[in-house]
Parts: C-alpha cells; sequence; structure tokens
C-alpha cells in the first residue's frame, strides 16, 4: 500500500515538475519569436530609413549639380546642349542619361506638377534651323523623361525657342565670335511648375 502510495505520489509529483517545466518553456518560447519579430521589424525599418536617406541625398546632389534655380511656385533646372547633344544633332549622347537620370529623381518630388522642357541654340545657322532644332532636342529630353524616368506623358510639354532669349553673348563686343557664350547658350531649361498648396475652408 506503502509502495502504491508511493508510487501514486512521484507519479504527481513529476507531473506538477513536467506541467511546471512546460509553463516555464512556453512564455520562454514566446518571448524569443515576439524578440525575433521585433528584431526582424527594426531592420526593416532601419533599411527604409537608409533607403529615404539615400534619396534625400541624391535628391540635393541633383538641386546642386543643376544650380537650380527656384522662385515662388516655379522650378528651372539648365542643362548644357553640349552634354545632352553632339554639335547641330537632337539625339542624345549616351553620356546624357546621367544627367537626365538626376532630373528624373528631382521631377519625382513634384509628381502632381506640369513640367515643360524648353530648348535654346547659339545663333549659328538660320532661324527656321534653329528653332527647329530646339524643337526637336526639347522632345528629345521630354521622350526620355518619359519612357525612363516614370513622368506622365500628360503632364509634360516641350517649347523651342531656337537662338531667342540668350543667356551669354553668342559675339564679343569687337564683332569676333564668341564660343564660350554660344555654349551658354545651347542649352535645354525644365520648368517645374509646382500646384498651388490648396485653400484651407472657409469656416
Amino acid at each position: 500500500m506503502k509502495t502504491l502510495s508511493k508510487i501514486i505520489f512521484l507519479f504527481i509529483a513529476l507531473s506538477i515538475l513536467t506541467g511546471v517545466s512546460i509553463a516555464q518553456n512556453d512564455p520562454q518560447v514566446a518571448i524569443a519569436k515576439k524578440q525575433a519579430e521585433l528584431e526582424r521589424q527594426r531592420i526593416e525599418l532601419e533599411k527604409k530609413s537608409l533607403e529615404l536617406q539615400q534619396k534625400e541625398l541624391d535628391l540635393e546632389k541633383a538641386r546642386q549639380e543643376f544650380q537650380a534655380q527656384q522662385s515662388g511656385r516655379s522650378l528651372s533646372m539648365n542643362l548644357s546642349g553640349d552634354v545632352l547633344f553632339d554639335y547641330d544633332k537632337a539625339t542624345l549622347k549616351p553620356e546624357a542619361e546621367q544627367a537626365l537620370k538626376k532630373v528624373a529623381v528631382v521631377l519625382s518630388q513634384f509628381p502632381e506638377s506640369k513640367v515643360t522642357v524648353e530648348g535654346y541654340t547659339d545663333s549659328k545657322g538660320s532661324k527656321p534651323f534653329n528653332m527647329q532644332l530646339s524643337l526637336a532636342r526639347a522632345q528629345a529630353v521630354k521622350d526620355w523623361l518619359v519612357k525612363n524616368g516614370g513622368v506622365a506623358t500628360t503632364t509634360i510639354a516641350t517649347k523651342g525657342f531656337g537662338e531667342q532669349y540668350p543667356i551669354a553673348p553668342n559675339k564679343n563686343t569687337d564683332g569676333s565670335d564668341n564660343p564660350i557664350g554660344r555654349a551658354l547658350n545651347r542649352r535645354v531649361s525644365i520648368i517645374v511648375e509646382k500646384p498651388a498648396a490648396p485653400t484651407p475652408p472657409t469656416p
């Protein structure tokens, strides 16, 4: 009888100990799983934060390189025509892609804005030819931004101004050629018209 009682007692004690052990292990497993999940989320958040910081750096670098001019609701970026195109040509050069990628980074910050690509030439050549060339160059930039830069075709327009509105003299004061001035005038300007801020509702 005593032996049976001992067996029953040992069985109960073993059951209690096993239950305690399981009760101790289960919360630890749950905590460990929770910690692992929190750690995964923390790493994911850090990754997103780094990606955001990199995007901000890319944007700032692009703005500095373009010397983008911002006034009121408009943002203007000027690109050298000689960087984008060969002389008298409207086909983008391979090295133009790096400059246009930076433009796309800036434009991605204004997805709702109207964008105008303006082409300009120097004063060499006939006015009709320069007008046609400037428009063709603006169109080439637009096509690249739509195809590769994620810009919606409905938000971007083109204009060609030929040799109008020079930003530097095409000739020196003595009438001689000014190659540096002409190079500055061969350019593509990208104008971003930012949408107006919403008007607060009247009380």
